[in-house]
This record gives structure tokens, sequence and C-alpha cells, in this order.
């Protein structure tokens, strides 16, 4: 049964008196080196998660806190169980209280009232922590004025009781990665690059069935639908004019000029293989921007690590078996 809220419980709490704040630091895309801690930046996506990477030792590994986006997706708050450090564009938020362990639920409970203090800034007016000290947020509270911790777990925990899953989760036991198992191959042995067999602008198509794939690092690359074709789909596209995102198109679909599309070479492509290259093929982006495009050449030149063999050729079918172990691949 859920909860009821009353408002007259409600009160007026000093932010900075609720929480403690810190601020991150900045780490530039070309300074990170993969690994495995979360780095969150100001992005509204993703549970603000930017990158995977060995942080160096002057950033601090956080655990078990909020990020508030101080700028870029301004407002938009993030709560992570997981390690992590935090780019100069967050505020890393935790309960000041020692005695109160932030968990799922509290943070849910806290994440909307956080958030509603979009409204007061933007790019021009940032979110900092002077400012931060200044806000007030209202909280449930105690008979002794303490914000009700317990009351915002037991709320949340009374929705999530009403939630009804329609499928079955089938959750798979993931296969193994070994570094010792990947060798170095030439991109340009693997797949023939080449741009779209006719390119069309926005204003040349209308609505349709056809997917109309440009410049665009969301959505698949997506952008909105087509009366045309020209691509027959089963082909990865690299974004050639932003910041090189890959993309597995499945089905038929028509372009702009922009992205570059890779036609597999003496191997045949299907839309487990092609998850496996695209995450690997997306570990690059970091070299690539607006000001050095992800362009046909560049693309030719790049070297990409795959799982091989006992031959030492690529193995597509462990590629292909990896991915279907993946907890949500029942979902592809």
């Amino acid at each position: 049964m859920i909860m009821k809220i009353n408002k007259n419980n409600w009160q007026e709490f000093n932010f900075a008196k609720v929480f403690t704040i810190s601020r991150g630091k900045r780490l530039v895309k070309i300074d990170q080196v993969m690994g495995d801690i979360s780095y969150i930046s100001s992005s509204k996506k993703n549970n603000g998660v930017d990158n995977y990477i060995l942080p160096p030792s002057f950033m601090k590994i956080y655990k078990n806190a909020l990020t508030l986006n101080n700028s870029g997706s301004v407002g938009y708050c993030f709560y992570h169980p997981y390690k992590f450090v935090a780019s100069d564009h967050c505020t890393v938020i935790k309960i000041k209280d020692k005695k109160i362990k932030l968990n799922n639920y509290i943070s849910l409970f806290l994440k909307p009232i956080i958030e509603s203090m979009k409204s007061k800034y933007n790019f021009a007016r940032e979110i900092n922590n002077e400012r931060l000290k200044k806000e007030k947020i209202l909280l449930p509270a105690t008979k002794n004025k303490l914000p009700d911790w317990e009351f915002m777990e037991n709320y949340i925990k009374g929705l999530s009781k009403e939630i009804r899953y329609d499928s079955k989760i089938i959750k798979n036991k993931a296969l193994k990665l070994k570094k010792n198992e990947f060798k170095e191959f030439d991109l340009s042995k693997l797949f023939n690059v080449r741009k779209t067999k006719k390119s069309f602008t926005r204003d040349e198509i209308c609505s349709g069935e056809y997917l109309y794939i440009t410049a665009s690092n969301k959505n698949n690359g997506v952008v909105c639908t087509s009366d045309k074709y020209v691509e027959n789909g089963n082909v990865i596209t690299i974004d050639g004019a932003t910041d090189g995102k890959a993309f597995y198109q499945e089905n038929r679909f028509s372009s702009s000029g922009d992205p570059n599309i890779l036609e597999p070479i003496n191997f045949i492509l299907n839309k487990y293989i092609a998850l496996f290259f695209t995450s690997i093929l997306n570990m690059q982006t970091f070299r690539y921007s607006f000001g050095r495009k992800r362009s046909r050449t560049r693309i030719m030149q790049e070297k990409i690590f795959l799982p091989v063999n006992k031959k030492g050729e690529p193995n597509f079918e462990f590629m292909e078996n990896y991915i279907k172990s993946l907890s949500y691949s029942p979902c592809l």
C-alpha cells in the first residue's frame, strides 16, 4: 500500500545543513586512460556516466553519493552506488548525518526534489557551491524537525511494490573476456569504408517508414524518418562530422553525406557481432571532435583489438556468443 504524503509534515531546510557538497576535478578526454571507474560529467544521459577510466591520483574516488550537474545539462541529479569520479561540471552530494546511509530508495525520493531547482539555472547561471549553500530544500520532517529519512525510504519502497513487469527477466552468465586472447587488426582489412550511395538533406525527405541517419551521437544516429532508402542495412555507420560515434543499422535507411558506412569483408555481420564491434569502435571517440572529424581516411588507418581463435583470426563466434550472454541480450 502506497503511503500518503502529508504536506503539513514537510519543512524547509538549508541545503548545506542537510548535505555535504564538493566539486569534481577536470580531466579532458585526451588525458583519460581507459579503466573501470565511472567518470561522471554534465550529461543528462546514462546516469551521467561519460566514460570509464583509470583515475589519476588528484581525483577523489567517491561511492554511494549523488551528483548534480553544474553546467551542460544543468540541474540533473543522479545516484551512484558504485565507485566513480566526477568532472568539475558536477557537484558531489552526500547526506551530512553519518547515521543515515544513502540508498536507492532515499536517492529516488531526493532526485526530483533536487532537480526542481533546475528552473533557476542555465548556461549563463550555473550551479556552484556558493549558490547551493544559499539554497533551501523542502523535505518531510520528523517531530524533532529533522529530515524524515525513514519516511522517504518507506514511501519509495511502497511505490516499488506497485510496479509489475509483464516479461520475465532472464539473467545470463556473461562470458569472460581474456586480454591475452585479443589481437590487433587493421580496420581496413575487416571493413570496406564508404559514403552513402546517394545522400539526402532533411528538406528532401518527408515522413516515411525508413530511418534517416545523419551526424548525431544519439538515437542510433536517427534524426527522423524518410519515404526513401538507398542502403539495405546490416551495416555499421560512423558519424563523420561530430564525435565519431558508431551505430549498427539493422534495417534499410537513407542518409546524409556525413556518416561513413562500414561493410564487412569476408565475414557475415549480424546484430550481435555488430554490437561487439560498435562497443570497441566507440572507445576511440575521444580521439575525435568537430575539429578532428572521424573521416573515411582516418577510419581506414585505425587498428582494433579483437578476440582471436586458435588460428589467430578474429573469433566472430565468440563475439556473437559474448553479446548473447549479457543480461539484457534477450531484449535485442
